[in-house]
C-alpha cells in the first residue's frame, strides 16, 4: 500500500500538536510496511525526517492551498491520499478527485465560532468561512480523534455517516509520577488561542501558587508584562525536563479558547497531574468554561487545598492514560484504508 500524506508542516517544522500527532501517525505507519512519503512545506533540501521520506514545498504555509499542481504531480503513484486540515486539505481533495483516487481528511481541529474570540468579528468570520470551504467536502472518510471535535465538524456540514472517531496514543512508558508538588503547570505554544491570559488573571488572585508555563509563541512578550512573579516562563525544555516537570506537578491546566484534542493532556495524565480544562476530554479533573476566570481560580484553589485527594485523582489518570495506544489507532487506521481503496 502506498500512501502519500499532506500536511502544511511537517518536523523539524512544528507549530504545535498537529505537526507531531501526524509524525506519530506516519512513523507507526512505516513500521508496518507502509510505503509513506510527506509532501508538506518548508526547505526543500530537507529530505527526509527520521528516515520518513518528505517533500517540501519553499512555500508559506497558508500557500499550500494552492499547490493543487505539486499534490497532484506526487499523487499519482499513490492507493491514496491521506491529507490533514487546514491549509493542504482542498488542494489535496481536488488532486484526488481529478486522479479518481480515495482520500481520507484527518480533522484536528474545527474552530467554527470559536474564531470570533481568537481573531475578532470581520477575522473570525472570514476564518469560518475558509474553514468551511476547506473541509466541507466529499472525501472518503473523516477521522476524529474525539466526539466534540467530529461535533463542532458536522456543525459545519460534515456528513456524520462518513466520521470516525479513533484515539490517539501516548507513550505511556516514557512518563512517570513523582512526588507531586502543588503548581499548576501549563505546556504548548504561546498563543492566544490557548487561553492564557485566563490563566494569568487566575495568577494574580492565587499570588501564594506557582504557575510554570512551558512553550514558545508570538504571545510570550504581551503575557509576560501581564503575568505577576508567580507566572514562571521556562520556554522550551529538553524532553528530560518536561518529563520531570510532568511527573512533579500536582495540576496540569489546558484552558484554550478552541482545541482539537489537546495530546498534552495524555501526556499530564500518564504523570498522574489531575487536568482542569476547557477540552470535554475523559479524564480526572474538572472541565471549566471558555473565559471564566472565576471558575478556573475557585477550581484550582479546591484542588490545591485538597491535595491528598487531588493526587488520588492523578493516579487514576495515569491508569486511564493506558488506553491511549497507538497500535491500535494505527491497526484501525490501515482498516479504513483498506475499505476506501476497495
Amino acid at each position: 500500500m502506498k500512501i502519500l500524506i499532506t500536511h502544511e508542516l511537517f518536523p523539524p517544522d512544528v507549530a504545535g500538536g498537529g505537526e507531531i500527532a501526524v509524525y506519530e501517525i506516519v512513523k507507526r505507519l512505516m513500521e508496518r510496511d507502509i510505503e509513506i512519503k510527506v509532501l508538506t512545506t518548508g526547505d526543500p533540501r530537507i529530505k527526509e525526517y527520521d528516515g520518513i521520506p518528505t517533500i517540501r514545498l519553499p512555500i508559506n504555509r497558508y500557500l499550500m492551498n494552492l499547490a493543487f499542481y505539486s499534490i497532484y504531480k506526487h499523487s499519482k503513484g499513490c492507493d491514496l491520499i491521506h491529507t490533514n486540515n487546514y491549509n493542504a486539505c482542498f488542494p489535496s481533495y481536488v488532486a484526488a478527485k481529478l486522479l479518481k483516487k480515495p482520500i481520507v481528511c484527518h480533522i484536528h481541529e474545527v474552530y467554527n465560532e470559536k474564531w470570533l474570540k481568537m481573531r475578532g468579528v470581520i477575522g473570525g468570520n472570514i476564518s469560518r468561512v475558509v474553514e468551511k470551504l476547506q473541509v466541507n467536502h466529499d472525501f472518503n472518510k473523516f477521522i476524529f480523534f474525539s466526539k466534540h471535535m467530529r461535533k463542532s465538524a458536522i456543525d459545519i456540514g460534515v456528513p456524520i455517516e462518513k466520521s470516525e472517531i479513533i484515539k490517539p496514543g501516548v507513550d505511556f512508558k516514557k512518563f512517570k509520577m513523582e512526588k507531586k508538588e502543588p503548581f499548576v503547570l501549563f505546556v504548548g505554544n504561546l498563543i492566544r488561542r490557548k487561553g492564557l491570559e485566563y490563566l494569568i488573571e487566575v495568577a494574580k488572585e492565587l499570588q501564594d501558587v506557582d504557575f510554570l508555563l512551558v512553550g514558545r509563541g508570538k504571545e510570550r512578550e504581551r503575557l509576560e508584562v501581564m503575568a505577576p512573579k508567580n507566572v514562571k516562563f521556562l520556554g522550551y525544555v529538553s524532553d528530560k525536563e518536561l518529563i520531570d516537570l510532568y511527573s512533579r506537578a500536582l495540576i496540569f491546566c489546558l484552558p484554550s479558547v478552541g482545541e482539537g484534542f489537546g495530546l498534552v493532556l495524555l501526556e499530564a495524565m500518564a504523570s498522574g497531574c489531575v487536568i482542569v480544562s476547557t477540552i470535554p476530554l475523559d479524564y480526572e479533573g474538572i472541565r471549566v468554561e471558555i473565559d471564566d476566570v472565576l471558575g478556573l481560580k475557585n477550581v484550582i484553589r479546591s484542588l490545591l487545598d485538597e491535595p491528598k485527594k487531588t493526587e488520588r485523582m492523578g493516579r487514576k489518570n495515569r491508569k486511564r492514560a493506558k488506553q491511549y495506544d497507538w497500535e491500535e489507532f494505527t491497526s484501525r487506521l490501515i482498516e479504513i484504508y483498506e475499505e476506501v481503496i476497495e
